[in-house]
């Protein structure tokens, strides 16, 4: 079977590669994530995960309103994109994401699929300093981006998030392919982007979804709802519940958080 040898989930805005200079606060707290998701791609080297299933959220950079997917896997054999200087080409895993495909669509999700896609800052503002850390020159996993709505309504409910993640665990179990896999889960934490209320930050719901998942009860997150997502500037929190469901709610290890002005940021590890 393919075997889930890392999870990971993590903050994905365009500051952590970007890295504008508002603050020597802001300046420590971007060196203190960038440091985290480095020991992330240590991780994942030191695991041997041969491929990567990134679950992300488009922004409307990817996808426009004349077709914009609830749930979309990259099964093409090369992927790439370019955001604030930096360009990414990596290769996919088209035999892994094709049976990844038609399992879910077993399991009862109807996922669109793409053998071409261009990645925004979602995938390459973490997977920069990901591959950074995992010495990227000697050593290049496959990757699998995993679109997951979280921005467009309608958009896909919590639980239906986690139910994915359950199903995503499934499939690779039932795999008959050797394959090493790592999960990471891009958005998040508290941030209100394209909103009257940019800036604010709800401390107390990060603090609350981070306790529920050290003691490993994601899976009570599921119960969340889309409005309480919204007012507690969660969105992108889908993209956790399905990492969340894929590892059965594993315990998280938090490697960092920082309470930066305009967005709770957040890496963790999952202990599978």
């Amino acid at each position: 079977m393919a075997r889930i040898v890392g999870a990971f989930a993590t903050s994905h805005t365009p500051q952590i590669l970007v890295q504008p200079k508002i603050s020597e606060e802001f300046t420590r707290q971007l060196q203190e994530v960038h440091k985290a998701l480095m020991e992330v791609g240590r991780r994942i080297r030191e695991a041997n995960a041969d491929t990567l299933i990134v679950f992300g959220s488009d922004h409307m950079e990817t996808f426009w309103l004349n077709n914009y997917p609830q749930l979309l896997l990259f099964t093409g054999t090369e992927i790439g994109g370019k955001f604030a200087g930096v360009e990414l080409k990596l290769p996919g895993n088209p035999d892994l994401a094709k049976e990844l495909l038609y399992g879910l669509i077993d399991y009862g999700f109807d996922v669109s699929f793409s053998l071409e896609l261009e990645l925004d800052h979602p995938y390459i503002s973490p997977l920069y300093w990901i591959l950074k850390g995992a010495q990227h020159d000697s050593y290049q996993p496959k990757v699998v981006p995993f679109h997951i709505n979280s921005n467009v309504d309608p958009r896909i409910k919590p639980r239906r998030a986690y139910e994915l993640g359950a199903a995503i665990r499934a499939v690779l179990e039932n795999s008959k392919r050797p394959n090493r896999v790592a999960l990471i889960a891009t958005g998040g934490l508290s941030h209100y982007v394209g909103t009257p209320y940019y800036g604010k930050v709800d401390v107390e719901a990060d603090n609350f979804l981070i306790e529920k998942m050290k003691a490993g009860k994601g899976y009570e997150l599921a119960d969340l709802t889309t409005d309480w997502l919204d007012e507690h500037g969660e969105f992108e929190f889908r993209t956790w519940l399905t990492l969340l469901g894929a590892v059965n709610s594993a315990p998280a290890e938090i490697l960092t958080y920082q309470r930066a002005w305009h967005a709770g940021y957040c890496v963790a590890a999952f202990k599978v």
